[in-house]
Order: structure tokens, then sequence, then C-alpha cells
């Protein structure tokens, strides 16, 4: 039990007085969590043995742990009987926090299809590449699920966790949370097509899924990996354009009706009330009622609108504020203030995801050799002339420092950035931002291992030469060279990023 086994647990944290303890506090538990000593599930002991035991203030506990709640690494249970209990961070409610931010961004349909078809293809293939049997009950039990479906709701919730399986048995952690953090986005705008009343169209997209997912189940049996990434591929398409046909796939994503179908859905029991009015106050944020530092009405005011009790009402607000959707401020009587989503915050809570899983840096970079190739690819054919100007002056730059490994790989993070700009696809610019989080994290780590190795400056040069090679590429709107360039720059790093033993060291250790 945790408590009787504190010496071993709780010495390990180093006292450092600071004036940010609560801080230090806070990294040393998620840590921890991330790394398993503290197990989900597990409850923490109470305020006055874990200050007793961490020799801190109540007031510094208190603020570490809504710090780790706020990471979703913690879940407060308030009252009597309550603490704190470690929960194992899910894709939920990165989910959620994207599919809001892309809807204020004015994200289509298309946007989305187009992530779908960079990311999933290749993971497709690595599932069948490597399959087993059980894998594959797995997917024919989800089929089955599927099959069973006898509405619009449950028929896209299982659509949704067919395809999420396929990514998440290839085996590749990295874009399991990519994809997982788009599904249910896709899936939101899938039911808000098929769940209106033309209960014929529905039916027949149903089909389509159906069918598609057969084929894949084929190819994956036979291990059969380009058959199975090129159904996959035509499964994106065929469905695309059905959906296209009902004339969405160009308007803005609205991912408030699954939001609140899901909430009111009971299947059996009674929708939490908290849960149902926080989906609601999320809904009408993402519809554009509410925007940055409007505030909402007093709890008074609040509760009688929701018809609940204000202990229910403050829940809901408290599920906002770990989402970073509220700014609640203890005696504010003028309400509760909204705050709009930011691409920083998707990017850190995709990156926590990462960490809890257990990414290595092999599993990462082998992400990226798969998607970013097709994505430079795109940036190729639609890059303009202001962010070509920008590529060739990031690119002098690195042309300038390839002594200095450290600064080169700021500049070059920088270069990428300035080309992910380019896509104009608000999907994959998260994607790219997400991606680009967990690089600037593991950095310190990545430099301080590879500064002084014999070769490193000719490594750098050679990068170098192929980002220039890529900016010619980008300046002739040539995405096929682009691509192939992109791809060799990424296959220079492959014996190191698979074969070594740096390449075995998880991202959270990395990421100190």
């Amino acid at each position: 039990m945790l408590v009787d086994s504190r010496d071993a647990v709780w010495r390990a944290l180093p006292r450092r007085n600071t004036r940010k303890v609560s801080h230090l506090l806070a990294d040393d538990l998620r840590r921890q969590i991330l790394s398993g000593q503290l197990a989900a599930d597990q409850q923490l002991p109470p305020e006055p043995e874990l200050t007793a035991a961490l020799q801190v203030s109540r007031e510094t506990l208190r603020e570490a742990l809504r710090i780790l709640e706020s990471q979703q690494l913690l879940k407060i249970k308030r009252g009597r009987g309550g603490g704190a209990v470690v929960r194992r961070p899910g894709l939920d409610a990165v989910a959620r926090y994207v599919a809001l931010l892309l809807q204020l961004r004015k994200t289509t349909l298309a946007h989305l299809e187009e992530v779908r078809s960079v990311v999933e293809p290749p993971a497709a293939e690595l599932l069948a590449t490597n399959t087993g049997f059980d894998d594959i009950e797995t997917l024919v039990e989800l089929h089955d699920a599927e099959r069973a479906a006898t509405d619009p709701l449950s028929f896209v919730t299982a659509m949704s966790a067919f395809d999420q399986a396929v990514i998440e048995l290839s085996g590749n952690q990295t874009l399991a949370v990519i994809a997982g953090v788009f599904r249910d986005i896709h899936a939101g705008q899938v039911y808000s097509s098929i769940g209106s009343n033309d209960s014929v169209a529905a039916e027949q997209f149903a089909r389509r899924v159906i069918v598609s997912h057969s084929a894949f189940l084929d190819a994956a049996r036979r291990h059969d990996g380009s058959l199975a990434q090129n159904t996959w591929s035509d499964y994106l398409f065929t469905t695309n354009r059905m959906l296209v046909s009902r004339n969405i796939s160009r308007q803005p994503i609205d991912v408030a009706p699954l939001w609140r179908a899901r909430a009111q859905d009971s299947r059996g029991s009674a929708p939490r009330r908290a849960s149902v009015v926080a989906t609601e106050i999320r809904a009408r944020i993402a519809e554009g009622r509410l925007g940055e530092g409007d505030r909402l009405p007093p709890l008074p005011e609040l509760a009688s609108e929701f018809d609940v009790s204000r202990p229910t009402l403050r829940e809901a607000l408290r599920i906002l504020e770990m989402e970073f959707l509220l700014d609640l401020r203890t005696g504010d009587r003028s309400g509760a203030a909204i705050r709009t989503p930011s691409t920083r915050v998707a990017a850190q809570l995709a990156g926590i995801v990462l960490e809890a899983r257990s990414t290595t840096l092999a599993d990462f970079y082998r992400a990226l050799r798969l998607i970013e190739p097709s994505i430079m690819g795109l940036v190729a054919s639609r890059i303009g002339a202001k962010q070509l100007n920008a590529l060739n002056a990031v690119n002098t730059e690195l042309a300038e420092c390839c002594d200095d490994t450290g600064r080169f790989v700021a500049t070059y993070r920088e270069a990428e950035m300035v080309a992910f700009s380019a896509v104009k696809n608000p999907a994959l610019t998260v994607i790219s931002e997400i991606l680009h989080w967990v690089r600037v994290a593991i950095e310190p780590g990545v430099t301080a291992d590879v500064t002084g190795i014999p070769g490193v400056t000719r490594t750098n040069r050679r990068a170098q030469r192929l980002f220039a090679q890529f900016v010619d590429a980008a300046a002739e709107h040539d995405p096929a060279r682009a691509t192939a360039v992109w791809a060799q720059a990424l296959e220079a790093n492959a014996p190191w990023a698979e074969e070594s033993e740096f390449s075995r060291r998880l991202v959270l250790d990395l990421m100190g």
C-alpha cells in the first residue's frame, strides 16, 4: 500500500528550497505517474500524510495537485472520502480540445480527410505486415459491432473504434496519438451528415464503410501490406466522396451535435448532469456564442438556466477549468471567464499522452518518416512567395551555423515550422505543431549527447544541403521532388534513430 511504502517513494523526491516548490513537486509526481511508479487508479494518501512525508505546506501540496489535475494526470475527488486518484491520460480530452480549436479556425471536412490520407494508409500497411491472430480477432469483433449497429450514433461510434484500432495495432504510438486526436472530430462530421432524416443515404454510407472494412480485413489476413494500404486509401476516398455529395466537405466542421448526443446518451443510466452542463458550455464556445474573455452569468443564474444544484454546477465549471477553457477565480462574483484554445496547450496535452504511452525516440522518428514527406509535398504545391522568401532566409542561416550543433538544430526547427506554415490546412498545421513541441522538448537531451561526436558537423552540412534542395523543389512547385528530398533527409538519420542505444530511450526521459 502506498502509505506504508512512502519511505521508498516519497523520500526519493528532492527537497528543494525555491520559490516554485509546488511546480517542482508537481514535476516529480508527474514523472512518477508517467513512469508507472504511481499506478493508474491508485489513490494518494490523505493531505496530512502527504504534507508530512513531503515536508511541504498544505497550500504548496494543493497547488501541485491542481497542476497535475490540469494535465489530466490526477482526478481530485472532493467531499467526504475524496482525495487524489492517479489517472493515465487518454486521448479524449486532447481530442475535444483540438476539435474546439479546429472548429474556431474554420477547419473543413476536406481538411480532415487530407489529414487521414497522410497519416492512416502507412499505419494500415504496418498493421497488415506485422499483424497477428489476436489483432485480427480484435478487428473482427469491432467489425461485427459495426454490422450490429442500429442507429447513426452507435454506428459512428463503432466505425471510429474500428478505424482507431487499425492505427493502434500498427505498433506506432506516435501515429496512434496523432490519428486519435482527430478521430472524434471526423466522427462528429460523419454523425452530422448521416444523423439526419435521410435514412437511405445513412444506410448507403454504412454499407460502404462495412464493405471497405471487410476488404481491409482480407488484406490484413494475407499480410499484404501494399494491398492493405491501397484498400485503406480507397476506403478514405470513397467515403469522402459520399460525404462530398452531401455538400458538407467544404463547410466548416461542427463538433457540437455529436458532443451533445453523447452527453445525453444514457445507455441505461441517467446522464451525469455536470458532464451535460460542461458539454453545453463547451459547445457554445465551439459555435462562437462564447469567446475569449466573455463571462458566464453568476452561479445562481447559471444554476437556474441549467436546472442543476450549485455543487453540480461547480463540478461542471471545474471540468472546463481543467480543460483550460475557463478561468475560475475564488471569490469572483462576476462569473467565470472564457479561455479559447491554443495550439500550445493542444500540443502539450498530446505530448503528455505520448509520454504516458512510453513512446520511444525510435517510435517518434518512424512516425516522422511515414508522414512528413507527404506533408512537405503538399507544402511544395501550395507555397506562396512570402513563405518561400522566409525559407530562403532560414536556409542561409542554416548554412552559416553548421559548426554549432545547438544553434543548427534550433534553426532547423525554425525552418521546419516555416515550411509547415505553408501547408494551408489548419489540421495539418496542428499536427506539425504537436510534432514540433515534442522535438523542442527532447532537443536538449538529443544535442547534449551528440555535440562533440566526430562527424556531427558533416551530418549538419548534409542536412543543410538537403534542405536547400527542398527549397528549390518548393520554388518550382514540384511536390514529387520535395517529397523525395524530405524522405531522403529523414532517411539519413534512420540508422541513428533506429539502431543506436539512444533510439530506445523514452520520450519521457528525454523531456527531463
